[in-house]
């Protein structure tokens, strides 16, 4: 017990260091990580000035270092221990009496009193100290040379990664050895702090740490929308606790990284099925639109999900790729994983990429021989086009995914285990953009592979299937009639079919060939694969392998999880999304109610499509909102038990509601720019152009949507998104122009954008305005119309450079931002040979012109009379700038200066420059 405890007390101080040493990554010897140490003041070196890591530590070296570690406070006037020379004149007293006020260390005799303070620790006591510390846990079994009660603390250590498994656990604790756990326990103690949390779901966190890892928390208790709630969780062996709050789902972004794809990104984890069906867009959920056109240019696109569902990249189709100002936006189709709709979403994305593609990988892989190279590039590039060589023949060039950012080089055979050279030539993106160098030249060495394929699971997805899931890319044929169920006495039931796999090729479905279930309700058996599974090079099981099963009756009907009206060309009609996969019965009729007339008309129950997703296509009705109602057993699950989906009532818009089927117009074709002059006073002599406006007049027989009215991005002005700072008012109006009671969904409204002031940098006669995203109440969009008119620059002039000129050095030039007109001596305060700004010139002594031609043409002259250092020169004689008389020159604008630019804005200022 007594060595017990003072193993505990010595590992105690050993932990302290090394927990709160943050070592740099270039600390990689020993001697350097003691330097690290060292700078700290934790561990001190010999007289000599060296570490001498060969020596091993004492328990009073190690009671200070564990006082320093912990910040204890250092214990005077007490004597706890009766060692020779502990008195209060040792050194090490302090340091003792702290840690054993700590309950981190005791005496190694307890009944003597004695602490032992020139006794070494050994590596076991290191181990059981760091055991306690970090709270690990107990290993069920040991393999390690510690005594026999500290095995157990050993092999925690040992199965953390801290301390090598060969060490000698009885001996003496080096100090080398020391300062190397120490670096050991410091990369897992020092944990970074919680930088962010955001629930992407109710029962999801991802939490952002202060070194820019993350991790995702699961959650047993759902979070409440809108309520702030502290969660408690473990990373990395640490614990923690922070704050976060489930916001309301919404869309965050949308975002171009490149000319051919859009990333759409969320706040909130969303059901996939809601945006894409068979990895594609599903039609009108997103739409982009370029600025001025109705073509959708991510119809049919193919669409990818981040790992954690909250963003899909969508990747535009064919040949086209992005470029200029595009209206994107997302319908409230789109669910999160806890069917919560997510609000509509619209945006103005400017695409501008200037960025060429590079490599990102070059893999090949063979079990010997292989003609196959796959190159992924960092965003999609151009399908045609593309030379490649492979060990200098010439390589078939083909796209390997629909995100064109995948390709494989075939043809050239290859050695596993060696390396070739690559050279790909004219790799271009879809903006243009060729890479540099060109052509790419690198290296790829073939990755020998003669592993098996290894069963990572088998799972029971319903009493009827399995999903089986390998480490690597599967032949699905060498699965077909490959994989046997046995019952739970060895007797085989048949063989498994094969239904789907994935796009990867490591995940199947597969189906039991049990042709009924036992009235048990259960049925536990063996799944075997065959010897001769094999992965897509060839390498095989080499021996059957099993894996225990157990199939539950499945009783659970399906639901409808979503219903949408889709006007698709390959499919059009109420496209119905389900819990699980279905089949169509054929049993029964569905029934359309007009939610506005009320009137009911039964529909076949013909539909498209397969697994968890049915569109009805018999849908031929009019445009609005329906009360739709499926009958009972219409559907039902692939289950032993053929679970039928219950009578099912839903709501769907279908089609425009729009009295007259269009979409909003230019109401009396009316669209207003004005420049929004304003005098500043009455007796006031210049113009001040105040923030610019301008007025857009609209209707629409069905109604105008108010919030894509008074969305900013439902206009540009000169193809870009209006500047920051701009607002949309709105006022309802009657069918003669004239103001009227304000209404929700007006059918005559008059929007008025305000753009601030600040940002109309230049004068121009012929900005260009655009109406490109209002919207009316049953989604139709207007087809843009503009209109040009001017708006003058509000910006002042600003002082921006005074220097001596390089083509005469008598001439001070002075710079503005944008021209200047009638500047003027008393514009200007300027002192020559002035430590700091002091007594001004007087204006007799310098002259101030406009320069009319030249490189500098705009900006204005100033020359200055000799007199100004000279009193006995002639006041037309000029002054060399550039003379040793000369040593300072500062220019400023003084005070309420009148200048002013072609528009009539004056100079701002206050502005100083020292011109020499």
């Amino acid at each position: 017990m007594k060595k017990i405890l003072s193993v505990a007390l010595s590992t105690a101080m050993a932990f302290s260091m090394f927990a709160s040493v943050a070592f740099g990554d270039a600390a990689t010897t020993p001697q350097q990580k003691f330097d690290a140490l060292a700078a700290k003041g934790i561990l001190n070196g010999y007289p000599d000035g060296q570490a001498h890591l060969e020596k091993d530590l004492t328990r009073a070296e190690f009671a200070k270092i564990v006082t320093k570690l912990f910040d204890l406070t250092e214990v005077t006037n007490k004597l706890s221990y009766k060692d020779k020379g502990y008195n209060a004149k040792n050194w090490a007293v302090p340091y003792i009496e702290a840690v054993t006020a700590a309950n981190l260390m005791q005496g190694k005799d307890t009944v003597k009193g004695i602490f032992d303070y020139n006794g070494k620790v050994t590596v076991e006591e290191v181990a059981a100290v760091l055991f306690r510390a970090l709270k690990l846990e107990t290993p069920a079994t040991t393999d390690n040379t510690a005594s026999a009660w500290a095995k157990g603390y050993a092999q925690a250590v040992i199965n953390a990664g801290l301390i090598a498994k060969d060490t000698n656990f009885k001996a003496n604790a080096s100090r080398s050895l020391v300062v190397e756990t120490a670096y050991a326990v410091d990369q897992l103690k020092a944990a970074p702090t919680v930088a962010s949390a955001e629930a992407v779901s109710p029962t999801k966190v991802v939490v952002t740490f202060s070194d820019k890892t993350t991790t995702t928390v699961e959650l047993t208790t759902a979070l409440v929308a809108g309520v702030e709630t502290t969660i408690n969780f473990k990373h990395n062996n640490h614990d923690y606790t922070t704050k976060v709050t489930l916001a309301a789902p919404k869309v965050v972004s949308a975002t171009a990284p490149n000319a051919k794809q859009v990333v759409v990104k969320f706040n909130r984890t969303i059901d996939a099925d809601t945006l894409a069906e068979g990895g594609k867009v599903i039609d009108g959920v997103v739409k982009v639109t370029k600025v001025g056109s109705k073509d959708d240019e991510v119809a049919n696109a193919t669409v990818t999900f981040s790992a954690d569902n909250t963003e899909a990249t969508i990747t535009v189709p064919g040949t086209k790729g992005l470029k200029g100002n595009y209206t994107v936006v997302v319908s409230d189709a789109v669910k999160t994983t806890s069917a919560e709709a997510i609000p509509a979403f619209t945006t103005l994305l400017t695409v501008a990429d200037t960025v060429a593609p590079t490599v990102a990988s070059v893999t090949s892989t063979a079990k010997a021989t292989t003609k196959d190279v796959y190159v992924t590039f960092s965003e999609p590039v151009k399908t045609t086009g593309i030379v490649a060589y492979v060990n200098g023949s010439n390589a078939a060039v083909t796209v390997q995914n629909d995100t064109y950012t995948e390709f494989k080089l075939s043809g050239v055979t290859l050695d596993s285990g060696k390396t070739y050279d690559v050279s790909l030539l004219n790799v271009t993106d879809y903006a243009g953009n060729v890479a540099n160098p060109n052509p790419i030249k690198t290296t790829v060495t073939v990755v020998s592979d003669v592993a098996a394929p290894v069963i990572k699971s088998v799972t029971a997805v319903s009493d009827k299937f399995i999903e089986v899931e390998f480490d690597k890319n599967v032949e699905r044929a060498s699965l077909v009639g490959n994989v046997r169920l046995l019952n739970s006495v060895g007797e085989s039931q048949g063989t498994f079919s094969v239904v789907t796999n994935d796009k990867t090729g490591k995940k199947f479905t597969l189906q039991s060939p049990l042709t009924s279930f036992p009235s048990t309700g259960s049925f536990t058996g063996t799944v075997v694969f065959g010897a001769t599974v094999k992965d897509t090079l060839g390498n095989t099981l080499g021996t059957a392998s099993s894996q225990a099963i157990t199939f539950t009756k499945d009783t659970v009907a399906p639901t409808v999880t979503g219903i949408t009206y889709t006007s698709s060309t390959s499919v059009k009609g109420l496209k119905l999304t389900f819990s699980e996969d279905v089949v169509n019965t054929g049993v029964g009729s569905v029934v359309l109610i007009n939610n506005k007339t009320g009137q009911s008309k039964a529909i076949a129950n013909t539909t498209s499509g397969s697994g968890k997703t049915h569109t009805l296509t018999d849908v031929k009705v009019d445009a609005g909102e329906y009360t739709v109602r499926l009958p009972e057993g219409l559907f039902k699950d692939k289950s032993f038990s053929g679970n039928k989906l219950a009578a099912t009532v839903l709501t769907v818009k279908i089609g425009s509601e729009s009295s007259d089927g269009d979409a909003p117009v230019l109401f009396n074709d009316r669209i207003v720019i004005t420049d929004s002059k304003k005098i500043s006073a009455p007796t006031a002599t210049e113009t001040v152009y105040g923030d610019a406006t301008i007025t857009v007049d609209l209707k629409d027989a069905s109604g105008l949507n108010v919030s894509s009215v008074m969305d900013v991005n439902s206009y540009t002005l000169n193809d870009k998104a209006l500047p920051a700072g701009s607002y949309v008012t709105i006022q309802t109006l009657d069918e003669n122009g004239a103001p009227a009671t304000s209404s929700s969904s007006p059918k005559f409204a008059r929007a008025t954008i305000h753009i601030p002031s600040s940002s109309i940098t230049e004068t121009k006669t012929d900005y260009n305005f655009v109406v490109n995203g209002v919207t009316d109440v049953s989604g139709n969009t207007i087809e843009a119309v503009s209109a040009k008119g001017k708006l003058t620059s509000r910006t002042s002039p600003v002082f921006e450079s005074a220097v001596v000129s390089s083509g005469n050095s008598y001439e001070l030039i002075l710079g503005f931002s944008k021209k200047v007109e009638n500047l003027d001596k008393q514009h200007l305060a300027i002192y020559i040979n002035n430590d700091s700004v002091g007594t001004r010139l007087d204006q007799k002594y310098y002259t101030v012109t406009e320069i009319k031609n030249g490189s500098d043409k705009g900006k204005w002259s100033v020359t200055f009379s000799k007199q100004i250092i000279d009193s006995s020169a002639n006041i037309n004689e000029q002054l060399d700038l550039n003379s040793n008389e000369v040593n300072r020159i500062i220019v400023k604008i003084v005070k309420d200066a009148t200048a002013h630019d072609e528009d009539g804005n004056k100079v701002t200022d206050g502005t100083e420059i020292s011109a020499k």
